[in-house]
């Protein structure tokens, strides 16, 4: 059974620190625009920050992190303790990404420092969170426990969601390394239930990502265990769902499926999940290390069955990205297994060549790992005919392995202690809460007769005062009657005049609208009293008159009643994001018949991603009005176009006997008359005013009207 501690380590470092959910671009801001030391600071925190996410994915942004970390340093004042704590941070965490270790636990010490001064609990646990893994990787096993214990502290102490979510995470990360996977397990099992009741009330695409993220920590620490690999491919498929939510954690998921796949021998589902993920990055501009990964875990399936000839592809591909990438990590990974590949292809010098570069790396970083160089190195040699070399190899390998099997033996013991007293812990905790909160309802009780004396004899003078002021705000109270009789009297005036204006726009509408139904009223008349009078071609004449008069009454009745709802106080736009093309399908397929009749061609290149926030309504009303008059006012046989950008929509239609003067004058009249036309253009204009654009008509010299709705934001 081989451990996958170091990736492990490397997981829950790295996931805690790169759920990135929304794009920010890093570019430095200009200091010498702040006046304040404080506003500085601030806007260098936050470019610090976006530097650490890197959603822009700036090549040697790490780097770039440190050095703007530092220059953070030696301008924030010393006693700003807050500040200097964030800063540091962000200098160990540029450091640490650029394998320079001994610095990273430096800074990350510095910022521990700053955070105790400050009284800062929250960036006191970030600390110990990120130096727990650091210390574990430099076997400072006194320093880990010191920040275990520290983070241990607040975690008893404190009632912070968010500081228990990451906290119970680190000390599970803690347990892991110490290879106690049932004490590793129980804390991140706290993590992830703390982090399901959050997710249960929320859409917060950040809780979703921290959730899955714990999910995939749990799922490494099942693969620890070769009879859990079934329940870990279970955790992930659970963390999946919200795996979406930050496209790097759902890389690190599809990385998990193909290693835990490959581990339970489903080669073709580690295959499939392999080539989702390289569809994913193929267009990354930095190099994926889970790609790394994905073709490593392919490779070892293939070698570990001798089957050398699939292999070749993956092993080539992992070793070519590691290089790539100039990571030790991913580099050493590579040629680990680039050695063994060589060595089953019968290349033993260029096999033992990687793998002395390796095992330096690998001794430092993994012992599992290191174990495992030193056997395949022993065996090398010994097929390369090297059997001195290869008898030191395996007689240190032999004593390696015989003191890692001590270890596990001896952690086992040790977890379960641990888990034991860990429980007892908890189990006091909760009776001293219980004490506690027996405590403080005694006190409570006590402050509360107390308080009823208090309140008691500041009731009688406070009923003493009531009585003076109610006959001193006696007379302010007739002032005050008089004065809303006054105002009283003004808004009746209003609704009079709001009731007289009523009575005209109805007058208006049953006005404009007795024309065209008295003219449908006669037409169906005479088709019913002398069908006879009528001729083939005046019937269909007739059916035409008839036909056209309905359509004057609805869009008639459609653009007054469209109108008079404007003229209401309550009718505001209601906000969200629209998407262009679906309102503009929706209205053509609404005019598709009056489109076809007049043989109407019609191009729509809107782009199906342009989207505004916007009115839906509203804009499918000013949308409707430009496409009837431009099929209205457009000539028979020609062609309709709609494009768009951010800022505008543009209708073109070819019309011979519509002018663009007269549509941008109809725009601008307010007056109403029921005998006018342009009355849906006046409606449409005052709904584009409302969502902040205006409407402009022109007209090309080939006989085009241009109508376009331009957005001014």
């Amino acid at each position: 059974m081989k451990k996958k501690s170091h990736r492990n380590f490397i997981a829950c470092f790295c996931l805690i620190n790169l759920v990135m959910l929304s794009p920010a671009a890093a570019q430095e801001p200009d200091l010498s625009k702040f006046h304040s030391d404080k506003e500085k600071i601030a806007s260098w925190i936050n470019y610090c920050e976006s530097l650490r996410l890197n959603s822009s994915g700036i090549k040697n942004n790490y780097q770039v992190l440190q050095l703007a970390a530092l220059k953070g340093i030696s301008f924030t004042p010393a006693d700003d303790d807050v500040s200097r704590a964030r800063f540091f941070f962000y200098a160990a965490f540029g450091f640490y990404y650029q394998v320079r270790f001994d610095s990273a636990q430096h800074y990350f010490y510095e910022s521990l420092h700053e955070a105790q001064k400050a009284n800062s609990t929250e960036l006191t646990a970030n600390a110990c969170v990120a130096l727990i893994p650091v210390n574990f990787q430099f076997r400072q096993q006194d320093k880990v426990d010191s920040c275990k214990n520290i983070l241990q502290s607040i975690i008893d102490t404190t009632h912070n969601i968010k500081i228990l979510q990451d906290g119970y995470s680190a000390m599970g990360s803690y347990y892991q390394q110490k290879s106690y996977y049932s004490t590793a397990q129980d804390y991140l099992l706290k993590s992830i239930e703390l982090r399901k009741k959050q997710l249960d009330t929320t859409n917060n695409k950040k809780l979703q990502a921290d959730y899955a993220i714990q999910c995939y920590l749990l799922s490494k620490q099942y693969q620890n265990t070769e009879v859990l690999y079934t329940r870990s491919l279970s955790v992930l498929q659970e963390g999946q769902q919200y795996a979406g939510a930050s496209p790097p954690v759902y890389n690190r998921y599809l990385s998990s499926f193909t290693e835990i796949y490959a581990l339970l021998g489903n080669i073709d589902s580690a295959l499939h999940y392999g080539s989702l993920l390289e569809e994913r990055t193929k267009n990354s501009p930095v190099v994926s290390s889970e790609m790394v990964s994905v073709n490593l875990n392919i490779a070892k399936f293939y070698l570990d069955r001798h089957q050398i000839t699939k292999a070749f592809p993956y092993i080539t591909k992992a070793d070519s990205l590691a290089n790539r990438s100039q990571s030790p990590i991913l580099i050493y990974q590579a040629q680990i297994w680039m050695g063994r590949y060589l060595e089953q292809t019968g290349k033993f010098e260029q096999a033992i060549a990687l793998l002395s570069q390796a095992l330096p790396v690998a001794k430092q970083i993994s012992k599992e790992q290191y174990v495992d160089a030193l056997k395949y190195m022993a065996v090398t040699q010994k097929e390369a005919g090297h059997l001195n070399e290869s008898i030191q190899f395996y007689e240190l390998y032999s004593s390696q392995s015989d003191s890692l099997s001590k270890e596990k033996i001896s952690r086992n013991f040790a977890d379960q202690e641990t888990r034991y007293e860990t429980d007892q812990k908890e189990q006091r905790i909760v009776s001293l809460g219980k004490e506690n909160q027996v405590h403080i309802l005694e006190l409570q009780n006590a402050t509360r007769t107390r308080l009823l004396l208090v309140l008691g004899l500041a009731g009688l003078g406070i009923i003493s005062l009531l009585l003076y002021f109610i006959y001193r705000n006696k007379e302010k109270v007739n002032k005050l009657l008089n004065k809303q009789n006054a105002q009283l009297e003004h808004l009746n005036g209003q609704l009079a005049l709001a009731n007289e204006s009523k009575a005209k726009l109805f007058g208006i509408i049953g006005h404009d609208l007795r024309s065209p139904a008295s003219q449908i009223v006669q037409l169906l008349q005479l088709q019913k009293e002398s069908p006879g009078l009528l001729t083939e071609q005046s019937r269909a004449q007739h059916e035409e008159k008839l036909k056209t008069a309905s359509e004057n009454v609805l869009t008639t009745m459609e653009d007054l009643l469209l109108w008079s709802k404007s003229q209401m106080q309550q009718f505001t736009p209601q906000l969200a994001t629209v998407r262009i093309a679906d309102i503009i399908r929706k209205e053509l397929s609404m005019m598709h018949q009056r489109i076809e009749e007049k043989n109407i061609m019609v191009e729509n290149t809107i782009p199906e991603t342009l989207v505004r926030h916007t009115d839906e309504n509203f804009l499918s009303i000013i949308v409707r009005n430009l496409l009837q008059n431009a099929v209205k006012y457009g000539d028979p046989s020609s062609t309709i176009s709609l494009t768009a950008d951010s800022q505008h929509i543009y209708i073109f239609n070819q019309s011979s006997k519509a002018n663009a003067d007269d549509l941008n004058a109809m725009l601008l009249n307010k007056q109403v008359d029921s005998g006018m036309s342009g009355l849906g253009l006046q409606i449409a204009n005052d709904l584009a005013v409302s969502l902040g654009a205006r409407i402009l008509f022109d007209k090309k010299s080939d006989s085009t009207i241009v109508a376009a709705i331009r957005f001014s934001s």
